[in-house]
């Protein structure tokens, strides 16, 4: 099938099960886009998160919403078009916004274009404000040879490093025949200068969209890995910006149904975002695709060298309706046909095998979100189905207790579990509306507190409706 009606079919998927799975009810997450979106690169200031996407189809120009709660985004606007035919940007793809002293604001991304050489290339672009409009800077275009490759060369991520006293840009790039993040240093925002990866390591696949931040006495370094076999948002850590970098013992913030992470904020307040792929079809049994909606976790240094993931409280705080308690003796939770945030503090014996079961209403088959004490990680699997389960690690707690927080969104047709407020597990589950949920324990639940809650606008909306 050719690919423009591929994407069309696709988006007429996406539009149909958005108007169908919960009539009348809004998203937990963004939803302004039918088709959803591909990597976002978003930018903090004053309170707003301005998040510019790669829109999942045509060529992916950029696009951009703004939101100051995660409950509400500003209708899409266009920022950065694709090019023409024979342009360096015939095909964009990420990178990253900053602000100049002088209040300018700009924007570096890849030019893409398949038939030229070198096929990817850095590209600039300029604005008195973040809404636009947005000039190309055609003369400022560079490509990463010699230094780096002319194939692989993407994903511009640009900031004001105070303890270098410079702007850096890291890249996703290749070095030495093998997978690197590039780094180039500049004075102005203008002039480049090329200088030793920042960090590679041998993989036939890329480091792709990274980011790097400071957080109390550490250095953080995410990017995605292109690898199918470990296609997680990873992070490396150092005490210094320009390394070394070394991997913890738990590198995966989430499983491979989160893609794309890119975190903005402040240290009190630092949000990633990335995107829960869509399936082939749009159908439940099927591999993932490039491209999905967007959702968004917040990040936190929980020690020397570790960066955990929890959910926002911006999020949290719009389950505002405690719906029903769990308990040793109340396990069953209700049906999942409105937005739910279940929250559940609980004991198992050492070695345990327990979490939440999806039970569905019309077939009686039963999906699970399943955590193992005995090899400390989570896996959601559809119908039982080890193809394709999402999975994460985490560090088996010693004295047997966890805190879980699931976040269901059955309009968008997905969730995200985030255990012990250190990792998260999201999951892609079209038909979550017509399940019901219920907590489980291969040995036995010693000691059980939950609560399932709703948003009270989801109940007024149906009140009303």
């Amino acid at each position: 099938m050719p690919r423009a009606r591929f994407r069309l079919l696709a988006a007429m998927l996406a539009t149909t099960l958005l108007g169908s799975a919960v009539h009348g009810q809004q998203p937990v997450y963004f939803a302004r886009e039918a088709a959803g979106v591909g990597d976002p690169n978003p930018y903090a200031e004053d309170g707003v998160y301005s998040v510019f996407y790669l829109q999942n189809k045509g060529r992916h120009p950029w696009w951009l919403t703004q939101t100051s709660d995660l409950a509400t985004y500003s209708t899409p606007v266009e920022a950065i078009p694709v090019g023409e035919p024979g342009a360096p940007d015939y095909w964009t793809g990420s990178g990253s916004v900053v602000r100049a002293e002088d209040g300018q604001y700009h924007i570096f991304y890849t030019g893409h274009d398949p038939e030229a050489r070198p096929k990817e290339v850095t590209m600039h672009a300029t604005a008195p404000a973040l809404g636009g409009p947005w000039q190309k800077q055609d003369g400022d275009t560079f490509a990463g040879t010699p230094a780096y490759d002319e194939w692989d060369f993407r994903d511009p991520f640009v900031f004001w490093n105070e303890e270098a006293d410079a702007w850096w840009m890291l890249m996703t790039t290749r070095h030495s025949e093998k997978a690197a993040i590039g780094l180039y240093t500049s004075a102005d925002l203008e002039t480049w200068s090329v200088s030793a990866p920042l960090y590679s390591e041998v993989s036939d696949l890329n480091l792709e969209v990274p980011d790097l931040f400071p957080a109390g006495e550490d250095w953080f370094l995410l990017y995605s890995d292109q690898r199918g076999n470990s296609r997680q948002v990873r992070y490396l850590s150092a005490t210094s910006s320009d390394g070394p970098y070394a991997y913890g013992p738990f590198d995966a913030l989430d499983g491979k149904a989160f893609y794309a992470g890119k975190s903005a904020g402040t240290e009190a307040e630092r949000l990633l975002f990335g995107w829960v792929p869509h399936k082939q079809l749009r159908k439940d049994a099927m591999d993932f695709v490039w491209g999905g909606d967007l959702v968004v976790h917040e990040l936190e240094r929980t020690g020397d060298g570790v960066l955990g993931v929890h959910l926002p409280d911006m999020l949290r705080s719009q389950f505002d309706t405690a719906r029903q308690k769990a308990g040793l003796d109340a396990t069953d939770l209700g049906q999942a046909d409105t937005p739910l945030l279940i929250t559940a503090s609980l004991d198992i014996a050492k070695g345990d095998r327990f979490g939440i079961a999806l039970t569905a209403s019309n077939s009686g088959r039963v999906s699970s979100i399943a955590l193992d004490d005995a090899t400390g990680e989570a896996r959601f699997l559809y119908n039982g189905d080890t193809n394709f389960a999402p999975s994460v690690r985490y560090p088996v707690p010693e004295d047997g207790q966890y805190r879980l927080d699931l976040v269901i969104d059955p309009v968008l047709g997905l969730g995200i579990l985030y255990i012990n407020d250190f990792r998260a597990l999201s999951f892609r589950y079209y038909k979550v509306a017509g399940t019901n949920l219920s907590l489980f324990s291969d040995t036995g639940f010693t000691a059980l507190e939950g609560t399932v809650f709703t948003r009270s606008r989801d109940i007024e909306e149906a009140n009303n409706g």
